[in-house]
């Protein structure tokens, strides 16, 4: 039987990492996913890069193209376009909902909620992922010379002498995401795999990520991270991790950086302009898989944004 992969697109916003003093602040993690054709497999696993196999998938380049087509200049843009082209992307994607069903799982949080599920947190990516070398993994933690906490994790495989380390405000997105991850994956293997609808008896998925922030082209200590807590053993896993060469024109990438642009500014402001658009296409099911965090302090919680926005209307 055949391999089912699905790429899985993610952004956050505002910002990739926490900040000191912002406890209010909401972000938003957006996963955009698409379960690529089983011929192109073979490509897949020889190392084709998504960049040159989904622009030749017709049902992804139906999407885009359907996207596009409501958009000023037919074109996708970085969410910070400006007022005119956010509002554009809300219709066009409403447009779209209507035949079109994209795959998006998100999840918004504000600071505080993330930095006191710390513990949840942990013990929620060590029972998903197993952690490195196959069990759990736990940081050393203290403070820099200035006055800021830090994480550091070190783990030997094959391949040498690793650490994950880094501020805590850093360490705790890339573990959130890493989480968030490998949760879609147990999903879809079970929805696509466990349940025999579909012919499929093994799942592969390629994270592609947007460059985080504090990365360039020469350092990448905070991809690497993220690498290392996703896929420690390369392409040997079923989550592998992968970055578009330009995430600002490629159009996955695009639509999860619009998407976590505007659910962020909808759960920031769930009675302004974004709320009221998300609100109407809430009956699509579109959002079935956009959650909140809730405080917790031995498993992370999530629960329904939904809730959330038909509370808010019907008050």
């Amino acid at each position: 039987m055949p391999t089912a992969h699905l790429y899985l697109f993610s952004d956050g916003c505002p910002s990739d990492w926490l900040v000191d003093g912002q406890d209010d602040t909401w972000h938003t993690i957006v996963n955009f996913v698409f379960q690529s054709s089983p011929d192109v497999q073979p490509q897949i696993e020889n190392g084709v890069p998504h960049v040159e196999l989904l622009p030749l998938d017709v049902t992804y380049m139906d999407l885009v193209r359907a996207l596009e087509s409501g958009l000023p200049s037919h074109q996708l843009r970085k969410w910070n376009t400006g007022p005119g082209y956010r509002s554009r992307f809300c219709r066009a994607f409403a447009d779209v909902v209507a035949s079109i069903k994209p795959i998006v799982s998100a999840c918004s949080f504000q600071e505080k909620t993330l930095r006191s599920s710390k513990s949840a947190l942990l013990a929620s990516y060590n029972q998903h992922i197993g952690g490195i070398e196959g069990r759990g993994i736990g940081f050393e933690e203290w403070f820099d010379d200035g006055g800021r906490p830090r994480m550091k994790h070190s783990f030997v495989n094959m391949d040498g002498h690793h650490k994950i380390q880094g501020l805590e405000n850093q360490i705790l997105v890339v573990l959130f995401m890493s989480w968030f991850a490998a949760d879609q994956y147990i999903f879809y293997k079970k929805d696509i795999v466990s349940s025999n609808r579909y012919s499929f008896d093994r799942l592969a998925m390629t994270v592609v990520s947007d460059k985080l922030s504090g990365d360039d082209d020469s350092r990448r200590n905070n991809e690497q991270n993220l690498r290392n807590l996703i896929d420690p053993e390369g392409e040997n896993a079923p989550i592998v991790l992968t970055r578009s060469p330009d995430s600002d024109l490629f159009s996955g990438d695009l639509v999860a950086d619009n998407l976590a642009g505007w659910l962020n500014a909808a759960i920031s402001d769930l009675g302004g302009s974004f709320g009221d658009a998300a609100r109407d296409v809430a009956g699509s099911g579109v959002w079935t898989g956009w959650h909140v965090l809730k405080q917790s302090s031995t498993k992370l919680e999530l629960v329904p944004v939904m809730s959330r926005l038909q509370e808010w209307q019907a008050g």
